[in-house]
């Protein structure tokens, strides 16, 4: 019984470790990376602490990836700390677009539920402002997802079609 616990506990405490660890200095050049681009890591000092998470979610959520927090490939590759691969390239390019159409959906749903209770309460000036902004906000999110999608799927063409240097 007592063996069976800590076998248990050790598989649960491995689980919750990422699979891919990063080393102090792949750490640091992230936090370079996101110094350069205006974001706040805190110190660059190669720990992977909760402003770096913050930074790092911050980073992806401007490019369109998933916000994990995690410093992955796709990350890596879009910080230009470590180019990804063609694969990894050519599947963030859809997942830019599948998060910035489904957020700039939102927008545009916010924007319309904001213009009906505007309308509702007779206020139609209000509410066509309230349906524009929604829209703009929308479109904008898809605009900038194309972008880095296509961004994404130049990379993943080149990378397919260049061979690696070693």
């Amino acid at each position: 019984m007592k063996k069976s616990v800590v076998v248990s506990v050790l598989a649960l405490s491995l689980s919750a470790v990422p699979v891919v660890a990063q080393s102090r200095s792949t750490i640091r050049d992230t936090q370079q990376a996101l110094k350069d681009k205006g974001l706040d890591p805190g110190p660059v000092d190669g720990i992977n602490g909760k402003q770096t998470k913050a930074a790092i979610k911050k980073f992806q959520d401007q490019q369109n990836l998933n916000e994990d927090g995690q410093i992955g490939p796709k990350t890596l590759d879009a910080l230009g700390v470590k180019p990804a691969g063609a694969k990894t390239n050519l599947k963030a390019s859809g997942e830019n677009l599948k998060s910035g159409y489904s957020d700039g959906g939102s927008k545009i749903a916010e924007g319309t539920k904001d213009a009906g209770s505007e309308i509702k309460k007779g206020k139609v000036g209000d509410g066509t402002v309230d349906f524009g902004k929604g829209v703009g906000k929308g479109v904008a999110k898809m605009g900038a997802s194309t972008g880095h999608a296509a961004k994404n799927l130049g990379k993943g063409i080149k990378n397919a079609v260049t061979p690696e240097k070693k």
